[in-house]
C-alpha cells in the first residue's frame, strides 16, 4: 500500500482577489451581466464581488463589519437566486417564440454556483470569526487559574 499526499495546502491570501468566493461571485455576476437584461439582476450580481472586497478590508480594521459584510453578501446571494429564477420563469421566453431565449440549464448552473459559494462564504465568516478578540460570542473567559480549586 503506498501512501499518497493529495492534499495540498491553499495559497496564502495576500489581496481579496485571491479568495475563492471572490472569484466565483465574479464569474458568476459577469456570466449574468451578458446574458440578463435585467438591470435589478445585474446591479445586485455586480455588487456581489465589490462587497467581498469591501469585507476584505474591513477585516482588518472592524471585525465586527467585515463579519457583517459577508452577511450581506450571503443574504444577497439568496435574493439573487430568487430574482434568477423569477427571471427565467416569467421573462425567458419559451423555446419556439420570437425573440432571444436563455437555456434553462444556464440559469440552473448560476443558482448552484451561488448557493455552493454562499457556504463557502459561511466558512469564511467562521474563519475569520475565530480570529475575533472576544466580544459576546457566548464565551466566558476562563479566570486566572492560581492553582486552587475554585469550583462550587
Amino acid at each position: 500500500m503506498s501512501y499518497t499526499n493529495k492534499y495540498y495546502p491553499k495559497r496564502p491570501v495576500k489581496s481579496f482577489r485571491d479568495l475563492e468566493v471572490y472569484q466565483k461571485l465574479l464569474a458568476v455576476s459577469v456570466a449574468i451581466a451578458k446574458r440578463i437584461k435585467s438591470a435589478k439582476v445585474i446591479t445586485m450580481a455586480l455588487d456581489l464581488p465589490l462587497k467581498i472586497a469591501a469585507a476584505h478590508s474591513l477585516r482588518f480594521g472592524g471585525q465586527t463589519r467585515a463579519i457583517e459584510a459577508l452577511e450581506e453578501v450571503m443574504l444577497n446571494c439568496n435574493i439573487l437566486v430568487v430574482y434568477l429564477e423569477q427571471y427565467r420563469d416569467i421573462e425567458n421566453l419559451p423555446a419556439g417564440k420570437a425573440g432571444k431565449t436563455i437555456e434553462p440549464e444556464f440559469f440552473e448552473e448560476q443558482i448552484k454556483n451561488l448557493l455552493s459559494t454562499r457556504m463557502k462564504i459561511l466558512h469564511l465568516q467562521r474563519s475569520w470569526q475565530k480570529f475575533t478578540p472576544f466580544r459576546g460570542r457566548g464565551r466566558v473567559p476562563r479566570p486566572a487559574s492560581n492553582g486552587v480549586n475554585q469550583r462550587i
